[in-house]
Order: structure tokens, then C-alpha cells, then sequence
């Protein structure tokens, strides 16, 4: 695979003079994303490949790489461990400098098979994060006309909704003054007596709930592959999720949040159950256009021993806290060993997808998939739409959970949902 190199010049007017202008501490959701890197032994790539428009050339693809690189400053981000300190801590936000585009021609092959290629090469070679751009571009030409573009970067750039708002930005080119704080501004607010109180809340609210922590330690010996992915895709939760959270009067995140502890605790045996949950902090509204990575992991204790419509309000009333305190310095929390969970649906699939509803409630069927790339938490379950059903990946250390009692939780919580009224029985 023969990639060719185009310099890409850039020069930003927020960061001061010089390539390497500003030294700050991380944010706290860089340091966020530092120690998941860390933890998961990965430089955690995000991103993808895409057609260009009709009449896009070479030029205008180097344009919209100079245009995120100049309009934040996450894409011209390198890491730096101060004199004295073995971690990273600290970032070099640039004023300027030059950045790379790859140029590659299919050669009469499909773009999409050497976009994929070229993805998978991406992906697959790990950058100096200290010394090269975080962002990996590439346009695939089909007979010296750009067909596909090339797009990989950490998630120490962006999370998964700030790179929707690049995205859109990018695309109408937007030459407004970026709304919201950008890194440098979070950087200072951190240090803000603000800043402060939010981290003692939040550091308080993690100390409060210590006695919880720990419970999913490893405990045994893990066969060969010890970190294993387990899928459900499930109908049965599309359709009922939303029927019981308007009966509850809760949103369907907090109905499946609810399943995930029941689950864990008929699993476990253990009533009180803590789980990390994915927070977005974005509901912020200083935050809530930031391409940077603002996501965290909020603390949320419940005990399950009850009826699960006990058990979704008991959740409904612990994720607020969980959410308020989801803002902090991870670098000043300790380790933890807990279970994790993360609601990336953006629509409720509907249950009339498959026409016939005796279709639309049926359960579905664990599969077991290639392993993660890395170590992962004990146990991490992550939420999707596909048309349809709702789909359930479960990313677990073995040495935790055996596969058995993975597949347990699984069901368990199309179980729980399942079998939950969806209609009040009050007259």
C-alpha cells in the first residue's frame, strides 16, 4: 500500500506565537481518556472511512484537515510529561505547523476495499502522541479523483458527540467564533474556585460511596482469551423499553440502567451494586458544544433488592447524583473495580420495525464475538440501536465473570424487562 505524503500548513490565532504556544495541564476529560488508554493498552482510535462529493479534489480535502486543525484545538493537541513525571499530565496546544495527508490511488481496485485498508492500517499502528498530530487523514483517488476519505483519531481528540458537532461544523464550514469553552479555557476553569468545588463535591460523593467499591476484584484464573466480547441483539427490549418508561415516567436509559443492576445482583448475589456510568457532562451548557473529550465516568450505588419498579426509581434517583458528580479529576480517584455502563442509543428502535408485534417482542440470542483489542472493566456493557432491537455488547475480564454468568446477565436484563408490566394496573 503506497501512501503519498502532501504537507498540510496550518495556523491557528488562539493558542499565541509558535508551533508549540501553550503548555497546560489535561482537562479533566483528557485525563479521562489518558487513563483508559493506559488501562486498555490502546491509543483507542475513532472514526472511519466515507465517499467525498462529486468534483472534491485532493486540494479541498487538504482544506477541511487545515480547517479542523486551525478551528480546534484538540486536532493540533500533543501530550507532555513535565520534567520529573513518568505520566502524561500536560498537553501542547500549537499555534502552528504542518500536518499530513495521505494521497493513495486504487489502481483499478474498489475505494472502498483500500479506504478499508488504509483504516485498518491506521488503526492498527500506534502514534507518538507527544510528537505526531493526533488526526490521521487520507483520500483514496480512483484514477487521480478523490472517491473516499480516511478518518482516524483518539478519543483523546473528541467523544463520540463533540466529533458529531465537528462534523457539522465542518461540513457547513462555519466561520463563527467557536461557542463554549475550548480546552485551554476548561484547563483554566479547572483551577477556578468553581472548578474546585465541583471536584471536592464530586470527590465526596465518590468517598461517600467507597464501601460499595470493589466488589468485581478478579477472582480467578481466565482461560485464553481473558477478555471476551458477548452480543445480544434483542427485539424484546426495543419494544418494551419504551412502553415502561412512560408507564414509570422515566426516560428508557433509566428502565435499562435498572435491568443492568437487577441482573448484576441475581448474578452476584450481592443486593447493593455500584456501577460506573457513562456521563456526557454535556447537559452542562459551558460544555455542551466542546470537541474535546468531556465524557466521564459517574458513580452510581443501588440496592436491588426489591421489585424492579422499586428498583427503576431507586436508579432514577441515584443517577442524578451519579450525573452531578461525573465532572472530576480522575487522576485524584482512586482505582476501582466495577462494573460499567454506557446507553449509546440516540433513537428508541420501534417495536412496529418488524410489522407483526409477536416478532417485535421476541428475545434474542447471545453470541460470542473476537475479543477486545486490550483490557477492559470487569465488566462493561454498552447499548446500541439497530433497526429493530436494542443490542447489548458486553465487554468482560473473565478473571471477573465467567462467560456462563456473562451470558446470565445478558438475559437477565431482556428478562426483567420482559416480564415488567408495561401498563399500570390502577383502574
Amino acid at each position: 500500500m503506497d501512501l503519498t505524503p502532501v504537507d498540510v500548513p496550518f495556523s491557528a490565532a488562539d493558542s499565541g506565537e509558535g508551533e508549540a504556544a501553550v503548555v497546560a495541564e489535561l482537562t479533566w476529560g483528557q485525563r479521562a481518556m489518558v487513563a483508559a488508554m493506559r488501562r486498555e493498552r490502546s491509543w483507542m482510535p475513532m472514526g472511519g472511512h466515507r465517499p467525498v462529493p462529486p468534483g472534491t479534489t485532493v486540494a479541498d480535502v487538504a482544506a477541511e484537515l487545515r480547517y479542523t486543525l486551525e478551528r480546534y484545538q484538540s486536532f493540533r493537541t500533543r501530550l507532555v510529561a513535565p520534567q520529573g513525571h513518568s505520566a502524561w499530565s500536560h498537553q501542547v496546544v500549537a499555534a502552528s505547523g504542518v500536518a499530513r495527508l495521505d494521497v493513495a490511488e486504487a489502481d483499478g481496485s474498489d475505494p472502498n476495499d483500500v479506504a478499508a485498508v488504509v483504516e485498518s492500517f491506521y488503526r492498527s499502528t500506534t502514534p507518538d502522541l507527544t510528537t505526531d498530530w493526533p488526526s490521521r487523514m487520507a483520500v483514496i483517488c480512483q484514477h487521480g479523483t478523490p472517491a473516499r476519505m480516511v478518518a482516524i483519531m483518539p478519543h483523546l481528540v473528541t467523544d463520540g458527540l463533540g466529533a458529531a458537532i465537528m462534523i457539522d461544523e465542518v461540513t457547513r464550514r462555519l466561520t463563527t467564533p467557536v461557542e463554549g469553552l475550548r480546552p485551554l479555557d476548561i484547563v483554566e476553569w479547572q483551577s477556578s474556585a468553581a472548578g474546585i468545588r465541583q471536584h471536592t463535591a464530586a470527590l465526596r460523593h465518590w468517598e461517600r460511596h467507597a464501601p460499595s467499591l470493589g466488589s468485581f476484584a478478579p477472582e480467578r484464573d481466565a482461560p485464553a482469551p481473558r477478555y471476551r466480547k458477548c452480543v445480544l441483539e434483542s427485539p424484546r427490549l426495543a419494544a418494551r423499553l419504551p412502553q415502561i418508561a412512560a408507564r414509570t415516567g422515566v426516560d428508557e436509559s433509566t428502565v435499562l440502567l435498572a435491568a443492568y443492576f437487577a441482573a448484576l445482583s441475581q448474578v452476584t448475589g450481592h443486593a447493593t451494586i455500584a456501577v460506573r456510568q457513562v456521563v456526557s457532562n454535556r447537559f452542562r451548557r459551558e460544555l455542551s458544544t466542546v470537541v474535546s473529550p468531556i465524557t466521564q465516568l459517574g458513580l452510581c450505588v443501588v440496592d436491588s433488592a426489591a421489585g424492579f419498579d422499586d428498583v427503576i426509581a431507586r436508579v432514577a434517583r441515584a443517577a442524578l447524583p451519579a450525573r452531578k458528580y461525573a465532572y472530576y479529576d480522575p487522576f485524584a480517584i482512586p482505582d476501582v473495580a466495577t462494573a460499567c455502563f454506557n446507553d449509546r442509543r440516540t433513537t428508541g428502535a420501534a417495536a412496529t420495525a418488524f410489522g407483526d408485534p409477536a416478532k417485535a417482542d421476541r428475545p434474542g440470542v447471545a453470541e460470542w464475538l473476537a475479543p477486545p483489542p486490550g483490557p477492559t472493566e470487569p465488566l462493561f456493557l454498552h447499548a446500541d440501536d439497530v433497526p429493530g432491537a436494542v443490542r447489548l455488547t458486553l465487554d468482560v475480564d473473565t478473571a471477573c465473570f465467567s462467560p456462563a454468568e456473562i451470558e446470565a446477565v445478558a438475559y437477565g436484563i431482556e428478562a426483567v424487562v420482559g416480564s415488567t408490566p408495561v401498563r399500570s394496573e390502577k383502574p
